[in-house]
């Protein structure tokens, strides 16, 4: 006896669906990422600037204290 109805048999292969929900998920993955590693970024630049400012400061106190000794001849 034949059957007559065929069995759906798996190849092991994915759907579109699964495929684009997968594409999907990356997506969000990376935006969520790329949001966090912006922040980061900001915030190394800032310090930067802090300490930039702060070596700024510090050589012109520098330059300040050499010309105030200068003038008492050292």
């Amino acid at each position: 006896m034949r059957k007559t109805c065929k069995s759906r048999v798996s190849k092991g292969a994915f759907t579109l669906l699964e495929m684009v929900l997968v594409v999907a998920i990356i997506v969000i993955l990376a935006s969520a990422l790329i949001f966090g590693v912006t922040g980061y970024i900001n915030g190394a630049n800032r310090a930067n600037n802090m300490v930039s400012d702060s070596a700024q400061e510090l050589e012109q106190h520098v330059n300040d204290s050499e010309a105030e000794l200068a003038g008492y001849g050292f």
